[in-house]
């Protein structure tokens, strides 16, 4: 990788993947959010011993186990800036999971925003998850309707388009998808096709059925996404 690239790698925390961003500075060491001990800072830690610090590549790649992930993006700055701004932040603390995590510094880095796709994804899946849970009755009738007794059981199926969603944002690297934008509209295609799919099994009135569900589902997801922007907007306000 080059000066000033902007990297992620895969971890677990508690059986639970996430990924580990930071800022290669092209001389074999890169900046990040470190557990204060040589390790990663991640869910799970104790976030009062978190600290931006100038690590050997190696401290992110476990010795090379763990593959660096290239982030791509539109509108970065230049490198040399992206290697400044995250070396001036070496030695600063006040990791927040939501709201100042690694991706945050990143992105910061790198575009000059605070904002983390891990960290909007999880919110925007979660607010669906509500609209998606209501589905039960709606799909329930159409069943009735319908005579289409398969249907009965298919409301759970729909939590299936949001898992999908997310499963193609989260492993979009491993196909080319670098661009967090692309990703998303990736995303969404592979979730309206899963929920329509599941429709179908209703004919007409299903996929309508489903189609409305999974766009009131995003419609939720984007309110949810914003309010958590909000927070963290407040947030470094308030850190500033």
């Amino acid at each position: 990788m080059a000066r000033g690239e902007h990297f992620f790698v895969w971890r677990q925390a508690r059986g639970v993947p996430f990924q580990h961003h930071g800022i290669d500075l092209g001389d074999g060491s890169v900046v990040h959010f470190t557990d204060g001990n040589h390790g990663v800072a991640g869910p799970g830690g104790n976030r009062k011993n978190f600290e931006i610090q100038q690590t050997a590549i190696e401290a992110v790649t476990r010795g090379g186990r763990d593959r660096l992930h290239h982030v791509a993006h539109s509108d970065p700055l230049c490198p040399e800036q992206v290697s400044q701004r995250a070396i001036s932040q070496v030695g600063r603390r006040g990791y927040h999971l939501l709201f100042d995590n690694c991706e945050h510094f990143a992105m910061w880095c790198i575009v000059g925003r605070d904002e983390s796709r891990q960290v909007d994804v999880a919110v925007e899946r979660f607010g669906a998850a509500g609209i998606k849970a209501a589905a039960a009755g709606a799909l329930g009738f159409v069943a009735r309707r319908s005579a289409k007794r398969v249907l009965k059981g298919a409301a759970p199926l729909l939590i299936a388009a949001d898992v999908a969603q997310w499963a193609t944002e989260a492993g979009g690297h491993h196909v080319g998808l670098r661009d967090p934008k692309r990703r998303k509209r990736a995303g969404q295609a592979v979730g309206l096709g899963t929920a329509v799919g599941v429709g179908a099994l209703a004919g007409p009135a299903g996929i309508a059925v489903a189609g409305s569900v999974w766009v009131a589902g995003e419609v939720a997801a984007e309110v949810s996404r914003q309010s958590v922007g909000q927070w963290n907007r407040r947030y470094n306000r308030q850190s500033c």
